[in-house]
């Protein structure tokens, strides 16, 4: 009998040194004091252990994640197996392709360490993306660079 990996979860208000983390994130940096208390909120952290799927290639996501602690891999299905796209470490973000065009993960992130993400979801980033064009702008920014990488990536494999 295989054991799943429990999943632990927590707000992030109340945790100064996330509600810090948040505030002084590239994507969330220039975003009002009243408007990231709001995001403290809603703000929820997340531990995986090394070796733990944090979204998989294919399901539907709604959910933006900054990575707080650790490592992660980054990778997807190509015609002749799978192919790493990126790491991504503190600071770094995932999970904005899926949470900006509806449509379904384009990759698998696995934590290579032990990993802490501060996740939001859509809905609750929604007012954010409405009220600072600059954030939306940059996760657009970001998901098409990272678009174009995984495709030439994928097509140096075959």
């Amino acid at each position: 009998m295989v054991e799943e990996k429990k999943l632990l979860v927590e707000s992030i208000s109340g945790h100064l040194a996330e509600c810090a983390f948040v505030e002084k994130s590239h994507l969330f940096k220039r975003v009002a004091k009243e408007d990231l208390v709001k995001l403290y909120g809603v703000g929820m952290l997340k531990h995986f252990e090394p070796g733990q799927l944090i979204v998989k290639e294919g399901e539907v996501g709604g959910e933006l994640f900054l990575i707080e602690h650790g490592t992660v891999q980054v990778m997807t299905q190509g015609l002749k197996g799978s192919v790493k796209l990126a790491e991504l470490t503190r600071g770094a973000f995932f999970g904005e392709i899926a949470l900006l065009t509806g449509n379904p993960r384009t990759a698998n992130v696995k934590a290579l360490d032990r990993v802490t993400t501060i996740s939001f979801a859509k809905q609750d980033l929604e007012s954010i993306l409405l009220r600072y064009p600059k954030v939306r702008k940059l996760m657009q920014t970001m998901m098409k660079a990272r678009a174009e990488a995984a495709i030439d990536k994928v097509q140096s494999q075959s």
